[in-house]
């Protein structure tokens, strides 16, 4: 499965489909903010 998403066609439709995307509203981009500072192991609920 690695081999795939290392694919360079298949990150070349990864871009493609991310560069057409429209931008997150503010409330997406504060959840993903959030979600990115987690460590690999920390829970949402236990962060909050």
């Amino acid at each position: 499965m690695a081999k795939h998403l290392t694919d360079p066609a298949i990150e070349e439709e990864i871009q493609a489909l991310a560069a057409e995307a429209p931008l997150p509203t503010v409330d997406q981009a504060a959840r993903l903010a959030r979600l990115l500072r987690l460590g690999p192991h920390q829970r949402a609920d236990k962060a909050a």
